[in-house]
């Protein structure tokens, strides 16, 4: 039996093309890197912000809840329904600016 003829391989492009396609390629993927740079911080801060949308209104609500428990004597009873109510708001609003986000990402692509 006779052996498999061997497949035959393109050209090799010469050195110099070989390196320009690799400057290329490289100065692409700089500039990418560099354009996700941005927005990572962006998304960074984002994700902060998105920590004080849930924090703030429970702490507001505590504190409302305590000054209300102190004028009527009532223990710890509105400051424990209006934390939560607070916590509950702001989890809510996160959520609604997280999808909003997520929306405009989508969009933006």
């Amino acid at each position: 039996m006779a052996a498999p003829a061997p497949k035959e391989q393109p050209p090799s492009p010469p050195p110099d093309d070989r390196m320009r396609d690799s400057v290329v390629r490289f100065e692409e993927r700089r500039r990418r890197w560099a354009a996700e740079a941005g927005r990572t911080l962006v998304v960074a801060v984002a994700v902060a912000g998105v920590g004080w949308l849930i924090v703030i209104p429970a702490v507001a609500g505590f504190a409302l809840g305590h000054w209300l428990d102190s004028r009527y004597g009532t223990g710890i009873m509105f400051a424990a329904g209006l934390g939560l109510l607070g916590l509950v708001f702001g989890c809510w609003s996160a959520w609604r600016r997280l999808a909003r986000q997520r929306e405009e990402h989508r969009g933006g692509r």
